[in-house]
């Protein structure tokens, strides 16, 4: 599996350092994708009636849940970057830390595969989907990720955000509670 996971990584890979323009591009892609991603649900937000602000809040309360399975999981199993390996071209300088599951990737999955859940949000889910993609695939064409990190942020994703989706009722008062202080915030802000 090693060895597929670094093929994978070097297929991809292959193109950095090739093309300037290439290199911005997905630089920023693996960079600003989950920066995006924030400024476009507090858009939403702003937008929303209370029920698809309960998806954003199930949104959001998944990606925390996301970020802290990986930080467990980072506890007990370090993967190497590729760079730590020594292996293919690296455009952007990162911490040498574990590298598996991938954290830019769990955030945008969870995000994505949360509004999934919500016939009112679905197309948007779909294509904050095909975003988290490619800001996955970009972290591995940047050099600081394997394909199986991007592939676990997948299903990490996706398992966080049937959790919170699962308990989204018993989480109710805790939604209101935000919607309520949201909407309080908002009124004094404007």
């Amino acid at each position: 599996m090693e060895q597929l996971n670094n093929n994978l990584f070097l297929a991809i890979n292959q193109f950095a350092g090739q093309n300037q323009v290439a290199d911005y591009i997905f630089m920023f892609f693996a960079e600003a994708m989950p920066y995006l991603f924030i400024i476009f649900v507090i858009g939403i937000w702003f937008r929303s009636d209370e029920q698809t602000k309960r998806y954003l809040i199930g949104a959001t309360l998944a990606s925390i849940v996301g970020i802290a399975i990986n930080s467990l999981i980072a506890q007990v199993y370090f993967h190497p970057r590729p760079f730590m390996n020594d292996l293919g071209t690296t455009l952007v300088a990162h911490t040498p830390n574990s590298s598996f599951p991938s954290d830019h990737t769990t955030f945008m999955f969870c995000i994505a595969f949360s509004l999934l859940f919500h016939q009112a949000t679905k197309t948007l889910a779909l294509g904050l989907t095909v975003f988290a993609i490619i800001g996955g695939l970009s972290r591995v064409y940047i050099g600081v990720h394997y394909p199986f990190d991007i592939v676990a942020a997948s299903v990490m994703g996706m398992m966080s955000a049937m959790l919170v989706h699962t308990v989204r009722y018993k989480l109710a008062g805790i939604y209101n509670l935000i919607i309520t202080t949201g909407d309080r915030l908002t009124k004094r802000l404007l």
